[in-house]
């Protein structure tokens, strides 16, 4: 007994007739009476009257044995529809996990435009801690993480971007008459710190040591996000990531290039023994994409607007 020999079957069923059964499924019609002659062997039964002159008429073992091929094609068109699904985007769900930074506002922007494209995908987004980030994805509870630099066994690492951090200072302040911002300009200013653990502390600290220049740290923060609240509200100014910083652009918040350049790097982590799935592909492009929007635009809203000087 074979797929095809009950394909046969339940069109004769269906159609009422070899002929019918024969067009249905594009074969001849001496391929359909072989096929069902075969599954009669196969069943050990007949499963068709066949009186000369009169139309083809199921047996009774038929009509019971049909109850259980159409349930069981049934199955099979579920199978068949939700693979013609997946292959189409239709269903399906992406699960991603990311560090704050790049979960306020770039992420929502990648998630937008690939909502557009896939609509019926559900995505799941989880904001962690980089070290939370690289576990998940190692024990392939998530597609795909967005996280700083750092090991990890079962994940796969790839550099996401490298930008140039930026000086925040809330608006108004003596720092926005400057193009480039030095760490001469920072001196004895109150300055609002990332957090011990974070690399790109280490560095700053590194450039401001090498400078001989002394702040004023009064709040040390895990969050760029939080540091940048805390700019608006004027306690201080601080070094970020660009792509946080442009989230808060439209509340007012100044940005501006510092020198030396001080390198914020994010990673992109997948599982190690994991294929990547279409949607994930699909995802990883948009998010390549949007990524190079938002570095070009947050580059270009860094740079001082300068007034135009009448003659």
């Amino acid at each position: 007994m074979n797929l095809r020999q009950l394909d046969a079957f339940r069109a004769v069923m269906m159609t009422g007739s070899v002929t019918n059964a024969a067009e249905f499924l594009h074969v001849s019609q001496p391929a359909v009476s072989r096929l069902i002659a075969d599954l009669e062997h196969a069943v050990g039964f007949s499963l068709f009257v066949r009186e000369k002159g009169s139309a083809l008429a199921p047996t009774p073992e038929a009509e019971s044995f049909f109850q259980e091929v159409d349930r069981n094609f049934a199955g099979l068109d579920a199978l068949k529809r939700a693979a013609d699904d997946i292959r189409n985007f239709r269903s399906g769900q992406l699960r991603i996990a990311s560090l704050p930074a790049l979960a306020m506002g770039f992420l929502p922007t990648v998630i937008q435009k690939f909502h557009a494209q896939h609509p019926s995908v559900t995505v799941q987004l989880q904001t962690r801690s980089s070290s939370t980030v690289r576990q998940w994805v190692a024990a392939q509870q998530f597609d795909l993480g967005l996280a700083r630099p750092g090991e990890y066994p079962g994940v796969e690492a790839r550099l996401f971007t490298s930008v140039p951090g930026v000086c925040v200072f809330p608006p108004g302040h003596r720092m926005g008459a400057l193009d480039i911002i030095k760490p001469k300009d920072f001196e004895n200013e109150s300055f609002i710190s990332l957090a011990l653990e974070d690399l790109s502390r280490a560095r700053i600290d590194r450039v401001f040591e090498k400078a001989r220049v002394s702040r004023n740290i009064i709040v040390e923060t895990q969050y760029a996000a939080t540091i940048c609240g805390l700019v608006l509200k004027g306690v201080g100014v601080s070094i970020i990531n660009p792509i946080t910083a442009m989230d808060f652009i439209e509340r007012h918040l100044e940005a501006r290039r510092f020198e030396p350049e001080i390198q914020f790097e994010y990673m992109l982590f997948l599982p190690k023994h994991k294929p990547l799935s279409r949607l994930t592909q699909s995802f990883l492009k948009i998010l390549e994409e949007v990524r190079d929007e938002a570095l070009e635009l947050a580059m270009s809203r860094t740079v001082r607007r300068k007034r135009a000087t009448r003659k």
